[in-house]
């Protein structure tokens, strides 16, 4: 229990530490105890960049620590509810629900584009917030171009802007709450996933997502919508998966439905349209459809026996590793620390010690990124290229070293195995 108070503890320093990069064109409540608080945090963050800075390291580095410890201490706990778990993971991230989106501005434009379809009636994908005399524009970075997500996400923003009555405060806040849904639908999705590979989603293993600081920070402190593109994903596997429990075509068009408004969200997970094609290939071809082919029965046998379970197996490996993909368009223009999610929550399917500790070290690595950022307190200089050297280089160098390990192991390896031989 110290662990799950101590990370309370280190999510509450971190929602402190986020108002020191509030923008000062923004006023959330006229509260004179917030603008006390306010002010103090900024004359830290301004008149101490140094200090300021390396507290970000120290958060970031015991959070990292403590979600270790947790996911080593949710190993004893078997048994807990569904509705126990979410009503747990949402007291102890609760401090996050009241933090600010210091190292981003996107929720800034998911509240506007919602804005100027219920208030202006205009269409977000064609028209750019510089075009209205709003005052929330003054506290958006991205005003010069048009909405760059998808329809979908466009519908499911009205939602929390509709609940918070067009208040910014209240739809800004609704907007956390918005982000802890897509991590219980995460959630959900992952536990059908394991249930229909033959596995049970512990505790300790949902962890290695759900406690990942990387997904805290940009999913619920800075308001990402990228679970919300992987939630609908997931369920759609699961759904296409679930033979026993669905009729085909049934499974088939609610499949391809839910995966069509994950990508109606955010393109990227188009790429697994081959995964969820190759499921369906396989099913058709066991069930028989393509018996013109005439291949000899015994070859058929040997060819499908065992693949289901080879090809659940191989599931998260192949998406965490295709979701990289969009990464090297036109259209996602730079690595940002939360495409990273989309790779990382395939984790708790995955039993590869070897795989969990990468994403691990590329978690670590993309929070260090905003390091030159927060320094700067820019882009100015050499900012830009710091930043590639800590997102891409920190994980080159745990390959190089995990590479430097294993080669002499090998080499003795194969030594012994040559006199046994040989002997």
């Amino acid at each position: 229990m110290r662990y799950v108070v101590s990370l309370w503890v280190c999510l509450l320093s971190y929602a402190i530490w986020s108002y020191g990069l509030a923008d000062p064109n923004l006023v959330l409540t006229s509260w004179e105890p917030y603008w006390i608080f306010q002010n103090w945090i900024w004359s830290i963050a301004r008149g101490f960049v140094t200090f300021y800075t390396t507290v970000y390291v120290l958060l970031i580095a015991c959070m990292f620590w403590l979600g270790l410890q947790m996911q080593r201490w949710l190993r004893g706990i078997t048994h807990l509810t569904l509705s126990r778990t979410i009503l747990w993971f949402t007291l102890i991230i609760s401090p996050l629900l009241f933090s600010y989106n210091a190292l981003s501005h996107d929720v800034f434009n998911y509240l506007f584009n919602a804005k100027m379809v219920l208030i202006y009636q205009a269409n977000p994908h064609a028209q750019t917030a510089l075009e209205f005399s709003d005052d929330w524009t003054r506290f958006m970075h991205n005003t010069h171009t048009p909405a760059p997500y998808g329809f979908g996400w466009t519908g499911l923003s009205l939602i929390p802007f509709m609940l918070g009555f067009g208040k910014f405060t209240w739809t800004w806040l609704l907007f956390r709450v918005f982000s802890v849904a897509s991590l219980v639908l995460v959630y959900v999705g992952l536990k059908q996933l394991a249930g229909l590979m033959g596995k049970r989603l512990t505790l300790s293993d949902a962890a290695i997502f759900f406690l990942n600081p990387l997904v805290l920070i940009e999913i619920v402190a800075n308001s990402h919508n990228d679970l919300w593109m992987l939630a609908p994903a997931l369920i759609s596997f699961s759904f296409l998966l679930a033979r026993k429990r669905f009729a085909f075509r049934s499974r088939v068009f609610g499949s391809l439905l839910l995966l069509a408004f994950s990508v109606s969200i955010k393109f990227a997970t188009i790429v697994l349209l081959p995964i969820w094609l190759t499921i369906l290939a396989l099913e058709r071809f066991e069930e028989g459809s393509f018996t013109r082919l005439r291949l000899p029965k015994r070859f058929l046998q040997l060819l499908t026996q065992g693949i289901w379970e080879r090809i659940l197996r191989v599931l998260p490996y192949s998406a965490a590793a295709l979701l990289l993909l969009p990464l090297l368009t036109n259209q996602s223009q730079q690595y940002l620390p939360w495409y990273l999610t989309w790779s990382l929550v395939w984790l708790p399917l995955i039993g590869s010690a070897k795989w969990r500790v990468f994403w691990l070290v590329c978690s670590i690595a993309a929070l260090l990124r905003y390091v030159p950022w927060l320094y700067a307190g820019g882009y100015e200089a050499d900012t830009v290229q710091w930043q590639k050297y800590i997102s891409l280089g920190i994980p080159a160098m745990w390959l190089l070293w995990q590479w430097s390990i294993v080669r002499p192991k090998t080499e003795h390896g194969s030594i012994l195995v040559g006199k046994t031989v040989d002997g």
